[in-house]
């Protein structure tokens, strides 16, 4: 067994890691199909490698839409740690990440601290905490990020609560008429996901928007630039 298929075998040991993992975590799910495509695709070329090397046109389109994934991830990560906030802004928008047993998940509370950070450097902004109730969820994510806010100390009357979204593109429509006239915004998420954040918050209407961003655990950087990386392909090919 060469070298390269054993590195093929070993991916898709990753990848089932992640398929498994995400099963456990979030149960159903868009994140679930992509793993579990990408896994399936992964053993199917793993199995038959012998006869699929020999065509050198299917390993070139292999070779280019890897560097291209892999390009557009690093892209979407550079971006989003440069960060434009002023802390002058009117509104700032904390994008939702899912819940864990009722409580944020990591990912989430990383945007919530942020969020906190800001209130300490901006505190007369308003800010608005989006997203809606998941598949296995029952409260809305906008209420556990609204409860977490006011135990660390940020007025309930600075805090506006979007509890309908299930998406980025929705995190941003929904917020949109929640704020009065056109203020400066600051988006707040993590690095990976900024750049939708920002390109949604100007698709639905905003214009002055500065971003900054939360820091994403390492355990969790890998599935969520997959996940991202599918999802920006998405926007630029459906627009939402």
């Amino acid at each position: 067994m060469d070298k390269f298929r054993k590195f093929l075998i070993v991916l898709c040991g990753v990848l089932l890691f992640y398929v498994i993992l995400v099963a456990m975590r979030s149960g159903f799910s868009n994140t679930l199909l992509l793993f579990s495509g990408a896994f399936l695709a992964l053993s199917v070329y793993t199995i038959f490698f012998e006869t699929l090397r020999k065509w050198r046109w299917l390993n070139y389109l292999i070779v280019i839409s890897a560097v291209v994934y892999v390009s557009v991830g690093v892209f979407a990560l550079i971006y989003g740690q440069q960060d434009s906030v002023t802390f002058q802004e009117e509104v700032a928008i904390v994008l939702g990440a899912g819940l864990r047993d009722g409580q944020p998940s990591a990912t989430l509370r990383s945007r919530l601290e942020t969020a906190v950070d800001y209130h300490l450097q901006n505190p007369n902004a308003f800010i608005v905490v989006s997203g809606g109730i998941g598949r296995s969820e029952v409260v809305s994510e906008a209420d556990v990020m609204a409860a977490f806010l006011e135990s660390r100390g940020v007025p309930t009357d600075l805090i506006i609560r979007e509890g309908n979204s299930h998406s980025t593109y929705e995190n941003m429509r929904l917020s949109r008429p929640l704020v009065k006239g056109n203020p400066s915004i600051v988006v707040i998420t993590n690095e990976f996901h900024i750049y939708r954040g920002t390109r949604f918050a100007r698709m639905v209407g905003f214009d002055d928007i500065t971003s900054f961003h939360a820091s994403t655990p390492a355990y969790a950087i890998m599935g969520s630039l997959i996940r991202e990386v599918a999802a920006i392909f998405k926007m630029w090919v459906l627009g939402n």
